[in-house]
């Protein structure tokens, strides 16, 4: 009797023994790593490291629960090649809190799922600056004229601004407003600004800055007048020192203008010679040529004794030539 107890106490210590764990299976995949959720105005995205194998091509499938309900649902992204899921669809609101899960399918090989945090797209979303479409330009204000990247009713948006000259910031009420005017400030100065939208929720989700923009103020009337009256006398003195620039360099050099613009007279070659030895017969060969070219053109000096003869003399050279005239 006493074998059959320590016998029947050797089996219940036996079957009271944790069973060795299952080893695991050499056909299952590794789950996905680094399973991380990216969203930029509204726009969600599920990314993953992706998952090697040696032979085949791995595909991944995503799937979505809700607070709401203790299920899981597919999305757009069943049996997919990509590393990456956009999970941006009108069936999930964005005042949903949702998890999503993602593994790894090879054949009939799986993984094994990984889910992320609990994603709350009104407040996890990051709410990117708006576009700025014109800046209205006064002489003590700036109008800044942009447009929303995203359609929400609750966007608001702030405006930091400065001199660039200077350091001091200054910042504007939040506002839903797309049109915010910078006030009180200094004529024809250029002005830096950065704008700012958030989603005005129970806690707000508040977006980051925009790049920096720069601006100059306008000129007001009388800053215009001046500058006119400025630009009128600077031209007239101009012309002035212009004009007695001009008057005494002419007066300096009016010998060389002269000479520029009035060459000296340059006699002819047969009169220089002439000039030169009065003895040639150049007087009496110029005057026989003229002779021959018109002898009835003949003009005579004669003194005041001979005057009556030289007039007949004239007179009766007419007459012939008029007779032979008539006969030819």
């Amino acid at each position: 009797m006493p074998r059959l107890g320590a016998a029947l106490l050797l089996c219940l210590l036996v079957l009271s023994l944790p069973e060795p764990p299952a080893a695991e299976s050499p056909l299952q995949l590794p789950a996905p790593q680094n399973v991380t959720i990216y969203s930029y105005d509204y726009q969600n995205l599920l990314r993953w490291a992706p998952v090697k194998v040696d032979n085949g091509s791995v595909l991944y499938t995503v799937q979505y629960s809700t607070m709401a309900c203790d299920c899981w649902e597919e999305i757009n992204c069943t049996n997919i090649t990509k590393t990456e899921c956009n999970f941006t669809h009108p069936k999930i609101k964005s005042f949903w809190t949702i998890t999503l899960r993602v593994r790894a399918e090879l054949g009939q090989v799986k993984s094994d799922w990984v889910e992320t945090n609990k994603f709350f797209a009104d407040q996890n979303t990051t709410i990117g600056p708006p576009v700025i479409v014109n800046v209205d330009s006064t002489p003590d204000s700036l109008f800044l004229n942009f447009s929303p990247n995203v359609k929400e009713d609750n966007l608001q948006y702030l405006v930091r601004y400065w001199e660039k000259s200077t350091n001091e910031r200054h910042e504007t009420e939040w506002t839903k407003n797309t049109r915010i005017g910078l006030l009180n400030l200094k004529q024809l100065t250029v002005y830096c600004f950065q704008i700012q939208a958030k989603l005005h929720l129970l806690n707000d989700n508040i977006g980051p800055f925009s790049k920096t923009y720069c601006h100059k103020t306008a000129a007001s009337d009388a800053t215009r007048a001046g500058f006119v009256v400025i630009i009128f006398v600077a031209a007239t003195v101009t012309v002035v020192i212009l004009a007695i620039v001009c008057f005494l360099f002419i007066q300096k050099f009016h010998q060389v203008i002269k000479y520029w613009f009035q060459p000296p007279f340059k006699i002819p070659l047969h009169i220089e010679e002439y000039l030169k030895d009065p003895e040639m017969p150049v007087l009496e060969e110029l005057q026989n040529n003229c002779a021959e070219e018109d002898p009835g053109d003949s003009l005579s000096v004669v003194s005041n004794a001979e005057g009556s003869q030289a007039l007949l003399n004239t007179n009766v050279q007419s007459d012939s030539r008029s007779i032979e005239s008539e006969k030819t």
